[in-house]
């Protein structure tokens, strides 16, 4: 079997990988359970040709694959899947997915695609599912509000989810956990974003940059920062359009734009109240230049000046 791997749930790929590591017999794990980087293509599909010692299963993961890199010599190489047996898994984990490429195309001739693409961070009800998934497998019993605090708490970041949820199943000993004791085990990453997020929201630069200090102090990703910051303003132009376009009710509001929580609703038309429409367009679209550009290797400094310029469209409104 041969498997390709994509998207930008490391967990959930991960998950994947465990599940067909667990087809091994543990006994010949070191036998059978082969690690490949992409440069070492061809040692790979060398062994994933070769029937393992103990006439079972092996499982042969290539990782990292990048095949925008990948050049006419590793085309070559990969001639070889049509020789790979059926009970050797061979397993590529690929970033930079292009299905335009002749690499792909070829890879795809012999191979199940699996993608897995991460939850958008602002749709907060995937999330709130997500995690409810992931704490029924382990039998944690959370109430709804603690569900709800926990995807606000974590957002998107499914390894994190997984780890706090194993924590909050060793605390709970299969009792149900409110809200008040899940606050205090999970701390919650968003929350000083979102403070800057408001701070900018209501142009107040030198908050803006006294949130943005601590932030960076405290070693947070930038792209955790943006990602939040991106969450929410996304968030406040969708109700503030909706409500220019003539949307009363609280609930079409929450529908429209993907709100999971109407009671929200109530606070958002306070935020957005006097909030000018297309500065909240205009910021929008400077944090999505500035997520690309921090996916390029832009630093704290570019992210400063980013979002000060973005608080200044506030501040003149």
């Amino acid at each position: 079997m041969i498997v390709l791997l994509t998207g930008d749930d490391q967990h959930a790929i991960q998950e994947q990988l465990n599940q067909y590591k667990a087809e091994i017999d543990a006994q010949w794990l070191t036998l059978c359970y082969h690690r490949f980087p992409a440069d070492r293509l061809d040692q790979a599909i060398s062994v994933a040709r070769t029937r393992s010692l103990t006439g079972g299963k092996k499982l042969v993961i290539v990782e990292n694959c990048h095949l925008k890199l990948w050049g006419d010599t590793e085309l070559s190489t990969l001639q070889q899947l049509v020789q790979v047996p059926e009970f050797i898994i061979l397993v590529f984990v690929a970033t930079n997915l292009d299905k335009r490429l002749k690499i792909y195309k070829h890879i795809v001739k012999y191979a199940k695609l699996f993608e897995f693409p991460l939850i958008p961070a602002w749709r907060t009800d995937l999330i709130e599912k997500a995690i409810a998934i992931q704490a029924k497998k382990i039998k944690l019993v959370l109430s709804k509000n603690a569900v709800e605090y926990l995807a606000e708490a974590i957002g998107n970041d499914m390894t994190r989810a997984a780890t706090e949820l194993r924590k909050l199943y060793i605390y709970g000993n299969g009792r149900q956990l409110e809200l008040a004791e899940v606050k205090e085990l999970v701390r919650c990453q968003t929350q000083s974003s979102l403070q800057l997020a408001s701070a900018i929201r209501q142009g107040e630069s030198n908050q803006v940059l006294h949130l943005l200090d601590d932030l960076l102090s405290r070693s947070e990703p930038l792209m955790v920062i943006v990602a939040t910051l991106l969450t929410q303003f996304r968030t406040w132009l969708w109700v503030k359009s909706a409500i220019v376009s003539g949307v009363k009710k609280d609930s079409e509001l929450a529908q429209l734009c993907s709100i999971s929580n109407p009671n929200r609703i109530y606070y958002l038309r306070q935020e957005v109240a006097n909030t000018s429409i297309n500065a909240l367009a205009k910021a929008v679209t400077m944090m999505l230049d500035l997520e690309m550009s921090i996916k390029r290797g832009a630093e704290s400094k570019d992210l400063l000046l980013i979002i000060l310029s973005v608080s200044r469209l506030f501040k003149l409104t």
